[in-house]
């Protein structure tokens, strides 16, 4: 009698239910538009970019960075499914949209569609639209612990392949700025070399100035000697040169 009450365990076949027809954040009826992310989880996207705006993601839901993980998916609804808890199927097969059956989302164009109706039409493009698809745009559904691992390893190496190129533009980038700043750089060096030259001496002539009323060469005279001559001057008075008295 004083033995704990075991928890009541969750209906596994509950819990499938649940997974393919509410959304995985919020736990409301899943409806369109719906998204599934990288690792094939259903979502009202209304939903999870609230969530991504306030960050208000769970930490299992960490993989979701922003709008790029999230791929927009097409549900075909079932025919008089509004009162009905299974509202989408698979559009070729007719397979309810309830976990009992394995789909695939088709990243390209979004469609979803079950795994026996691309194993019985062979197709090489999506069997609602007719666009072209290849073996790694199919991502399963709410798939296995191995599936899972799978689209998370893909996930990562697809990160890695695009921060790599942005890096790589990154460092283009800024080798050819470095380039135009040096370039810059030098023609300042050079402009400013030709601003800090010295200007040429301007040389100094009396005879600009003399004053107003003044000769000119007169006025030059005292200073320098302004008139050639033939004559040579003594060394004690410039102004009597030989031969003159």
């Amino acid at each position: 009698m004083y033995l704990a009450k075991k928890p009541d365990k969750a209906d596994p076949n509950e819990a499938r239910l649940s997974r393919f027809t509410c959304c995985a954040l919020s736990g409301a009826p899943l409806a369109a538009p719906a998204v599934v992310d990288r690792l094939g989880n259903l979502f009202n996207k209304e939903a999870l970019v609230e969530a991504l705006i306030h960050k208000r993601l769970p930490k299992a839901l960490s993989h979701i960075r922003g709008l790029k993980d999230m791929i927009p998916i097409h549900l075909h609804p079932k025919p008089n499914a509004a009162d009905q808890e299974v509202r989408f199927q698979c559009p070729v097969t007719g397979f309810e949209f309830n976990g009992k059956s394995q789909f695939l989302a088709l990243r390209g164009c979004g469609h979803v569609l079950s795994v026996k109706a691309l194993k019985e039409v062979k197709s090489s493009s999506c069997l609602v639209c007719h666009k072209e698809f290849d073996e790694a745009d199919k991502m399963p559904i709410n798939g296995t612990e191995e599936e899972v691992e799978v689209l998370r390893q893909r996930m990562e190496e697809e990160r890695g392949k695009l921060k790599e190129k942005k890096d790589k533009k990154l460092a283009n980038g800024l080798s050819g700025s470095k380039h135009a700043v040096a370039a810059v750089a030098d023609a300042e060096k050079l402009e400013n070399g030709k601003k800090g030259e010295a200007a040429p001496a301007k040389r100094f002539k009396a005879a600009d100035h003399a004053p107003a009323h003044a000769n000119k060469k007169v006025y030059a005279s005292i200073f320098t000697s302004s008139n050639k001559s033939d004559f040579r001057e003594t060394y004690s008075c410039r102004s009597l040169p030989l031969g003159r008295n």
